[in-house]
């Protein structure tokens, strides 16, 4: 039996659906049924929150991998840490946890916070395995709003680059962590096949959707002001944020690594692949 949790997120999504299309017997966790009811009736549901330790003690009964998609603004990690003393005791023989390349430096609030949760599982004696993608090719649905109201995108980040990532290709590599041998112990940070910077991932989405698209260089400090204002998320995050766009800015993101291809085969999917089928999230 393999634990999922995040199974509603970008990558735990993607992943529920590699793993089931195997066969594998699954479970997962949500706080909210409704998000759960399309999946395959198949696929065992734990309902409610893993801060709670019976649900906690529910959720990993019977089972011998975990896939973690670890909370990280819980800044006192009390679900993780109810979720690892629970699976030790139910005598999980691995956790793979989904990361940040981040988690490598101390630059940013985000990253830290990544590498804390990492500390926590390495901590718990349960051998684990480290997804760390850099950005995600799903990073751009941020943009959706001004996309749709005024066809603009206000990038805080300059011409520099990154290699985003299909959230299908890191779900192909927990897949693979979570169902053959010998990832115990193992860090795979995850890039996607070409760099873009901003500017240019947003004519990528305007040539696919039909739709001329403006993109608008705006300095960092002033987009996480503007986030700050909007509350939608910690100041510690928004912090964080600004921090990678500054680095962003600089040019210091603008790496590939080999790992998704020494791991599943595949360079992975392009941008280009990724808008095409997932246009329609920026149609009106």
């Amino acid at each position: 039996m393999i634990l999922i949790t995040g199974a509603t997120g970008n990558v735990g999504s993607e992943l529920v659906k590699q793993l089931t299309a195997k066969g594998l017997p699954l479970r997962v966790v949500t706080r909210d049924e409704s998000k759960v009811a399309h999946l395959d009736q198949k696929i065992e549901r734990v309902i409610g929150e893993l801060s709670d330790a019976e649900t906690a003690e529910k959720a990993v009964a019977g089972v011998e991998r975990i896939y973690m998609f670890p909370l990280i603004t819980d800044e006192d990690h009390h679900s993780n840490n109810v979720l690892l003393e629970k699976a030790k005791k139910a005598g999980v023989k691995q956790i793979v946890m989904l990361s940040s390349m981040g988690a490598e430096s101390n630059f940013s609030k985000i990253g830290v916070m990544h590498r804390e949760k990492e500390l926590l599982v390495e901590k718990s004696g349960i051998p684990w395995t480290f997804v760390r993608p850099g950005a995600f090719m799903t990073n751009t649905y941020q943009w959706l709003p001004t996309i749709k109201s005024a066809g603009k995108v206000f990038n805080p980040t300059g011409e520099g680059k990154v290699a985003p990532i299909s959230p299908k290709d890191i779900a192909t590599a927990a897949a693979l962590a979570l169902t053959s041998q010998g990832h115990e112990g193992r860090i795979y940070s995850l890039t996607g096949p070409e760099l873009m910077n901003v500017p240019e991932q947003v004519k990528a989405i305007s040539k696919e959707i039909g739709k001329p698209l403006e993109c608008i260089d705006v300095p960092a400090a002033a987009a996480a002001e503007r986030l700050k204002e909007q509350r939608l998320l910690p100041d510690s995050i928004v912090e964080g944020l600004a921090a990678f766009w500054e680095h962003m800015r600089s040019g210091q993101f603008a790496t590939q690594t080999p790992d998704l291809e020494q791991l599943t085969g595949s360079k992975g999917e392009k941008f280009s692949q990724w808008c095409a089928e997932h246009k329609n999230a920026f149609l009106n």
